[in-house]
This record gives C-alpha cells, sequence and structure tokens, in this order.
C-alpha cells in the first residue's frame, strides 16, 4: 500500500506579501536591482571615490600619504563580526534587518566624517563606523549570499547584474564624489554622500529585502510550482514534483572547508583583494604624481569604472558556457598584465589604454567569484559559507592600500606597490586553474 499526500492547507503554505504579489515581474529581479544599488553605493564611495579625498583631506589634515591610507586598516574592526553577520543573512529577517541597520549607520559616519579635525577622528568615523556599517550593508557578504538562493539556473547572469554596481559605483558614484570635492570641498562632499546614502537605500531595503524565494511563495528562478496533490503517488513521488527547486548539495562550512577548491579560491581572493584594492585606493594620486591633471584622473578613473561594467556582461555570459575556473583565470590574468601600462605610462593615451584593458579584465572578478563559490557549494549555507570566507581576504584588503602608501614614503613613487599588485592578480589568476570543482561528500548509510 502506497502512502498518498495532500497539498499543504491555506494556512500552511507561506504567505505572499503584498509588494511580492503586485510585482509585474519575477521578484528575484527586485533583489537583484536591490544588491546592485548597495554595491554600487558602498564600492563607489569605499573604493573608487575615497581616492578623489586623499590629497586634500591630507594636505587639509597634515598627513603622509602613508597615515592617511592606513585608514584601511581600521576596517579589521568589523572582521570579527563577519561570521555573525553570514549566520545572521540565512535567517529569514536577516538580510533586510542587516541592510537597514548598516546602511543608516554608514550614511550618519559619512556625515560624522564632514567634522573630523584630526586623522584619529577620521579613523573612528570612516575607518571603524563606516567599516562596520558597509559590511552589514551587504557588498561580498549579503549580496551574493542572498542572490544564490534566488536565483540557480540564471545565477551567473545575475551575480554578473548585480556586481555590475560595483563598476557602476566608479562609473556614477565616485565622479559625483569628484565633482562634489572639486566645487564645494571635501568637508560637504562628504554631508552629500552621507544623506544620500541613507536616502537611496535605507528605505529600499526596508521595502523590498526578501531572504529567498520560499519564503514567500515562490522559488529559484520564477519557475512555476507543480502540484503535490496527484492520485495514486507514493509520498516520495509527490514530494519530488511539489518543488521545483533545483537540487545542489547543501555543502556545510566544515564540509566546504575539507576541500582543496576552498583554499585554491581563498587563496585567488585573497590576492585579487591585495592588489585590487590599493589600486583603487592610490590610482588617482599616482596618475596625479605622473604629472596629469585632476581632470585626466577622472577621466581614466571613469574610464576604469565603464569598462570594468562591461568586463561583468562579457563575463557573465562566458562563464554560462565555460567552466567558472577557466573563466577566473581568464579574467586575473590579463587583468595583472595590465597593470605595467599604468606604471610606463608617460602619455594620456596609454594611460587610458591601462584603464580600458585593466577595468575590462580586472571587473569580471567578483561575479566569476560569486558564481564559483555558489556553483560549487551550494546556496542552502552560503551565508554561512562567506562569512567564513571573506575575512582572510578582507583582512589583506585593508591592509595592502596601507602598505601601498608606506612604500610611497619609503621610495617616493607608486611604482613597486603597483607592479607587487599586478603580479598579485597574476599569481591569482594561475592559482584558480587548481580549484576542481569538489565532490559531493560521501555519506555511508548505518544499517542495522
Amino acid at each position: 500500500m502506497t502512502a498518498t499526500v495532500t497539498p499543504p492547507s491555506r494556512e500552511q503554505r507561506p504567505k505572499t506579501p503584498f509588494l511580492v504579489r503586485r510585482s509585474p515581474i519575477f521578484y528575484g529581479w527586485v533583489i537583484v536591482g536591490l544588491t546592485f544599488s548597495t554595491s554600487m553605493v558602498t564600492a563607489g564611495i569605499s573604493g573608487y571615490g575615497l581616492s578623489f579625498f586623499v590629497v586634500p583631506m591630507s594636505e587639509a589634515l597634515g598627513v603622509t600619504r602613508a597615515e592617511f591610507s592606513s585608514i584601511t586598516l581600521f576596517r579589521l574592526a568589523a572582521i570579527p563580526l563577519l561570521p555573525l553577520l553570514g549566520l545572521l543573512v540565512d535567517k529569514r529577517e536577516g538580510p533586510r534587518l542587516v541592510i537597514v541597520f548598516g546602511s543608516a549607520a554608514a550614511g550618519l559616519s559619512l556625515v560624522a566624517s564632514s567634522f573630523v579635525q584630526n586623522m584619529l577622528q577620521f579613523y573612528l568615523t570612516f575607518g571603524i563606523f563606516f567599516g562596520v556599517a558597509m559590511m552589514a550593508m551587504g557588498g561580498q557578504l549579503v549580496g551574493p549570499a542572498v542572490l544564490a538562493k534566488w536565483f540557480v539556473k540564471r545565477r551567473a547572469r545575475v551575480m554578473a547584474i548585480s556586481a555590475i554596481g560595483i563598476s557602476g559605483g566608479g562609473f556614477v558614484i565616485a565622479p559625483i564624489a569628484g565633482q562634489l570635492v572639486e566645487q564645494f570641498g571635501w568637508r560637504d562632499a562628504w554631508v552629500i554622500l552621507g544623506i544620500g546614502m541613507i536616502l537611496i537605500i535605507t528605505p529600499a531595503a526596508a521595502l523590498f529585502m526578501r531572504r529567498q524565494p520560499s519564503d514567500v511563495g515562490l522559488v529559484p528562478d520564477g519557475i512555476p510550482q507543480a502540484n503535490p496533490a496527484r492520485e495514486g503517488m507514493t509520498a516520495e513521488e509527490a514530494a519530488a514534483l511539489s518543488s521545483s527547486e533545483p537540487y545542489e548539495y547543501p555543502w556545510t562550512v566544515r564540509e566546504a572547508a575539507r576541500t582543496g577548491a576552498f583554499w585554491a579560491l581563498l587563496a585567488a581572493q585573497v590576492l585579487s583583494l591585495a592588489s585590487l584594492m590599493p589600486i583603487l585606493f592610490h590610482q588617482v594620486a599616482y596618475m596625479q604624481d605622473k604629472g596629469f591633471d585632476l581632470g585626466d584622473a577622472t577621466l581614466a578613473a571613469t574610464i576604469l569604472a565603464g569598462f570594468a561594467i562591461l568586463g561583468k556582461i562579457v563575463y557573465g555570459a562566458i562563464v554560462e558556457r565555460v567552466h567558472v575556473r577557466w573563466v577566473l583565470a581568464m579574467s586575473m590574468i590579463p587583468a595583472g598584465l595590465s597593470v605595467l601600462f599604468l606604471v610606463g605610462s608617460a602619455s594620456l593615451e596609454m594611460l587610458l589604454v591601462y584603464a580600458v584593458v585593466h577595468g575590462l579584465t580586472m571587473g569580471g572578478f567578483m561575479p566569476l567569484m560569486n558564481v564559483a563559490l555558489a556553483q560549487y557549494f551550494g546556496r542552502q549555507h552560503m551565508g554561512a559559507i562567506r562569512g567564513a570566507f571573506t575575512p582572510l581576504a578582507n583582512i589583506v584588503g585593508a591592509v595592502s592600500p596601507f602598505g601601498a602608501g608606506l612604500m610611497f614614503e619609503r621610495f617616493g613613487n607608486y611604482d613597486i606597490s603597483f607592479v607587487l599588485a599586478g603580479a598579485g592578480w597574476f599569481f591569482g589568476g594561475v592559482i584558480v586553474l587548481l580549484a576542481r570543482e569538489p565532490r559531493e561528500p560521501t555519506v555511508v548509510a548505518k544499517t542495522l
């Protein structure tokens, strides 16, 4: 005799919120838009945009480049919170609460930065407070973890679309920051950026963020659910039909950490952030030191960000046809070689070649890494896995701009630090080739 299954009652089914029910498109695309916005604002201010504050704030506060660039070290205060935030992201209301409170705190931190009178105060407002708030807003923790739950078949393209926000920060937010600094001064620029962040991100996250499709009666990619109640079906057959969710083995953090792929991907991410952050932090100052004016530097930085957007689209399309580890190598190795164009630039033409090639190649890295982690380790525990995966990469990403500043003080230029950054990209691309997709852990069933 076979057991039959009846469909869940109305009370047992997850409630569909009004905003989700009224959405004319699959609600996952709303989540993509929200993660895009958070990435654009955080990367535009903390990465690309901060470069425009290096020279005026260093002069106003009477500090060296090394002392100013040490601001990134204070972001390390957020590192102990990352595993906790990762676990919180896997909870039902976790992503919404994290982004709402994080964006509000980040905006207030920027406003507070406009009142600083010395670097110690700036270390506190922008280094610690904004650093912690920025981690909570999303960045490379909340956004990718949530998107991995909303999409499976379209995961590569949505990761690419969302990550375009990172480069969009350089293409949209950074030029705005540069113009604000030039027109109003750095103090008023911080106020405007802080208020803008609060007005754009905080209410949007409160209204629209949802953890995963099953919380609101949907399934990944918007695939319609099948009817589980079929006359004469066994319990197993009905259960298999009742869910349209694609199967992915639910790797735990402990299981993932036992694979060579986890450590190869981690090494690649560490090397990439150790290379990316000093370039974004110091590239405008480096261009000015080479004799280019602020307008030329702004043009190059904007072109770089624009081609990084294109790179995310191009590599996002390629990874749907070629295995992700090969595409990662195709992104990282030429990104490292392209830095040599900046080091050797003696004309505006060569500077723009650097901006085009480096932007196009390094731009693909973030969405590709997000795809790799989700493809290798599944979506169920992605928040926890990213919480364990992110701290070391963030540490080197915070330390490396300070190291570049120290090298500037020691050698009087950025040449050595930028060559090392290019080497980091190159060797990270070589290492990622070792990251073969892991096999599911073997489960041995015990028989009585």
